[in-house]
């Protein structure tokens, strides 16, 4: 008898696709939500405009290193992959654990929680009809991603270059054509305190590393790109410098029309990019804004499915969670059981915790614990296996990796440091913690097995 091979993943994206996962996996709910926090932590313009570049940067170095990963083990998995071949297979179970639980699904749960808030602004709904409106939004990105990689990514392109054009506009509008007044209408909130630099700089930094969360994403997908040796970095390196480029032009034009001071005084989140588009092409058009943020985040939570699921199937190839994830659709070729397990975990997620706000603070504190690994994979790399093929080296190195680790390791530390920050520190600290009995439950049955 013949026995059928299982299906693989299809190769089947380009580099505008591997350019659109990571620009359009990015831009989502921090552009718009952060600024106004951002803006009551840090001393004047200079210091928000240096801090975005700075760790836009910072992210940048993050994907060079990222990028010779990747061209290394160019398979399904991405930053599980990495971390298990530096470190084995005990730290990437680790990193899968707090990327089912913690990393991913937050990270869709949040955005679905924003999705539903900002259409409930567009139609008056109920807390409870946002919440069904954030799980409508998860549930439809698993359906379009269950039919095949291809349906995703054109969801993906489609996405992107409409959130680069609508920011284009603002950023564009914001300098020709916002009222010659908005730039007076500055006003102190005198009950306003700001906290010191260096509380106010981690604050910032935890904020914006939430808007340039899932830079990374690509390489999961590295099993489904035509020439993964060419695309994969190009499409990192490109894609971060898009970012860069795009949220400091917009975080240029939100001070220039809604100047810092009126900026700290203003209450809602969403504030700040509604009263830049008021100012600049009239309130009809600000009536739009929430619509923005909807196709914003929308796009940002389909890479979580499209790319980040392939995480869970390497885990089920090495046999650190069931076999049954390992399955993949026979016609459309995607990792279904991967992609539906996700979504229902953070439909979850958005129905116990809620609040934008926690759920992306914890999902930041766990990111950085493993990003910082990661990029040191290239160190332990390089010692390990210097003769190895490498299509693609980190630029900088040693510097550059270095620096990434220093800046997140200090983000990290001082989470843990500030009792306002803490608690969503330990609750990612405490879920992956729980992965430890898991792991040796797991390792028990297996020498038993």
């Amino acid at each position: 008898m013949i026995e059928r091979a299982e299906p693989e993943l299809r190769r089947s994206l380009g580099l505008v696709s591997a350019v659109t996962i990571v620009v359009g996996g990015v831009i989502g709910s921090g552009i718009f939500l952060k600024p106004l926090d951002i803006s009551r932590s840090l001393p004047s313009p200079a210091w928000i405009y240096g801090i975005w570049a700075v760790l836009g940067a910072v992210c940048l170095f993050g994907a060079f290193a990222y990028a010779e990963l990747g061209t290394m083990f160019p398979e399904a998995g991405g930053q599980y992959a990495f971390l298990r071949e530096a470190y084995g297979k005990f730290t990437a179970f680790l990193y899968g654990w707090c990327f089912l639980f913690v990393i991913n699904s937050g990270t869709i749960a949040a955005l679905a929680v924003a999705f539903g808030g900002s259409l409930a602004r567009v139609v008056p709904m109920s807390a409870e009809a946002e919440v069904v409106a954030a799980a409508a939004m998860i549930l439809a990105l698993a359906i379009v991603n269950h039919f095949g990689v291809r349906f995703g990514a054109a969801l993906q392109n489609v996405a992107t270059f409409a959130k680069l054009g609508a920011l284009g506009a603002i950023a564009l509008g914001g300098f020709l054509f916002a009222h010659p007044s908005s730039s007076t209408r500055a006003t102190a909130d005198p009950s306003f305190v700001r906290p010191d630099l260096v509380t106010g700089l981690v604050a910032s930094a935890i904020a914006i590393f939430w808007a340039y969360e899932g830079w990374y994403q690509l390489p999961f997908s590295a099993a489904e790109l035509k020439r993964p040796e060419r695309d994969l970095p190009r499409g990192l390196i490109v894609g971060v410098l898009i970012l860069v480029a795009v949220y400091v032009g917009v975080n240029a034009v939100y001070l220039h029309v809604v100047p810092i001071d009126e900026m700290r005084s203003l209450h809602a989140e969403i504030d700040v990019p509604r009263l830049t588009i008021e100012r600049t092409f009239g309130v009809a058009a600000a009536s739009w804004l929430a619509l923005l943020v909807c196709l914003s985040v929308f796009g940002a939570a389909n890479p979580n499915l499209l790319s980040s699921t392939r995480a869970i199937y390497a885990m089920a190839k090495d046999g650190l969670v069931p076999h049954a994830f390992t399955r993949v659709h026979p016609t459309y070729r995607t990792p279904t059981l991967a992609i539906w397990s996700q979504a229902v975990w953070a439909l979850a997620l958005v129905v116990v915790l809620k609040t934008f706000r926690d759920i992306t603070d914890y999902v930041v504190f766990a990111a950085l614990i493993f990003y910082g690994l990661t990029v040191a994979a290239v160190y332990v790399m390089r010692w390990r296996a210097p003769g190895a093929t490498r299509p693609f080296r980190c630029i900088g190195y040693p510097v550059t990796p270095a620096f990434f680790i220093a800046v997140v390791a200090f983000v990290d530390v001082r989470t843990l440091m500030d009792p306002d920050t803490r608690q969503n520190a330990l609750i990612g600290l405490g879920i992956l913690a729980a992965g430890l009995p898991v792991y040796a439950l797991m390792r028990q049955r297996g020498a038993h097995g």
